[in-house]
């Protein structure tokens, strides 16, 4: 086995599961990121203009594009572009049954704000608790089944109300790891959605490792045949591609939207996915089992490059959050398992990683430059809501 190859500039290493790649030390990521200091960004957001026109559906009553939305802060920053450029978006959201108190404050809070047209799917809470279940068994995952539909459902309904276009935020794979350039343009596909926001596991391999169900009740976590969208004119982009991305800066201006940011143990970003009961949870535990990190470096590394944090000061952070406790306990409640189940999964699936369980404080965080785009933020009263007050089904 070939030892690690740790980037110089940042903290990722050479097993990031998007696949990463050097040039004399240094990551892909990295030298991707520099595009951001020598593009022009102002042409490059007139190409979007003329691309969002000749998008634009014939028949005029049709909603201009889909848009995605789990109530993040990143949403926020998506539709208020879309906004501003006159588009007439259709808000399209996934019930992933993980949402606490703040999750549903900010999604009903991000639809009525912006004052849009919105459709809301709330999976079959039996079939999709039994998927939680085979691909956390299976392949220590909780969030396969809430990704397949976040990345799957919204392409069936631009597909089925003949709305051209989707508009997605970051594109992980350019902003993570460099694996493409932003002048690539590289939209959304079958092909990247199953290596990048599945990592190879569609839906097909998670039914066929145990999961006892109807396929025809699963029709939504499947991705559109490529022949119907193409027959649509269905294209999906990613908005990340046209403007110079900097989440935390971006996220941070959700705040004037009445947006509520979210204390995690895990992290200092209160923005990203604030709003889930897993996600600093037992998911940040399975990512550390599953590909030696915590999202904290994913954090850290995002600001190093934005040159907010030093790579020195960041591996200390880094050093201290991979010490934090997260619980875990309520998820397993929420999943049904018994009280032995639970034991049983600590000693053979986490045994590893048992110190890092129960209940802490967030940690502080002191850095100057970081610091100044956070805010006051606080943890969740209940988590795993079924359904938030104000949502209509």
């Amino acid at each position: 086995m070939q030892d690690l190859v740790e980037c110089k500039r940042c903290l990722y290493k050479s097993n990031h599961p998007f696949g990463i790649t050097f040039i004399k030390g240094i990551c892909s990521g990295c030298i991707t990121h520099e595009e951001k200091n020598k593009l022009d960004w102002e042409s490059i957001f007139e190409e979007l203009k003329v691309l969002l026109i000749k998008q634009r559906p014939k028949n005029k009553t049709v909603y201009d594009c889909v848009i995605p939305v789990r109530g993040d802060a990143e949403d926020y920053f998506v539709l208020s572009q879309i906004m501003n450029l006159g588009l007439n978006p259709l808000v399209v959201s996934v019930n992933d049954y993980f949402f606490n108190d703040i999750g549903w404050h900010n999604l009903h809070n991000l639809i009525t704000y912006f004052d849009v047209d919105s459709l809301f799917y709330s999976p079959n809470e039996h079939i999709y608790k039994e998927l939680v279940r085979t691909s956390l068994r299976r392949f220590s995952n909780v969030l396969l089944p809430s990704h397949l539909l976040n990345t799957s459902f919204p392409v069936h309904i631009a597909r089925e109300r003949k709305i051209p276009l989707i508009v997605w935020g970051q594109n992980q794979s350019v902003e993570q790891v460099g694996k493409f350039s932003h002048l690539n343009r590289v939209e959304m596909s079958r092909w990247n959605r199953r290596e990048h926001d599945l990592f190879g596991i569609e839906l097909d391999i998670l039914i066929g490792t145990g999961a006892q169900l109807n396929v025809h009740h699963v029709d939504y976590y499947k991705y559109p045949k490529t022949k119907d969208l193409f027959r649509g004119g269905v294209r999906g982009i990613y908005l990340s591609n046209y403007l110079r991305w900097d989440p935390l800066k971006q996220n941070s201006d959700s705040l004037k939207y009445n947006f509520q940011p979210q204390l995690n143990t895990s992290s200092f970003d209160i923005y990203e996915r604030a709003g889930s009961s897993v996600y600093y949870g037992i998911h940040d535990l399975l990512k550390l089992k599953n590909v030696g990190y915590r999202k904290v470096t994913d954090h850290l590394v995002r600001e190093i490059r934005h040159q907010r944090i030093s790579r020195m000061e960041a591996k200390k952070e880094e050093i201290r959050f991979s010490s934090s406790k997260v619980e875990i306990e309520s998820f397993f409640s929420w999943l049904d398992a018994k009280e032995s189940g639970y034991r049983w999964f600590i000693k053979h699936e986490l045994k590893a990683y048992e110190g890092l369980i129960g209940h802490q404080k967030p940690l502080k965080f002191k850095q100057t430059k970081i610091k100044k785009l956070l805010s006051n933020s606080s943890l969740p009263n209940n988590n795993f809501i079924r359904f938030g007050k104000g949502i209509h089904l």
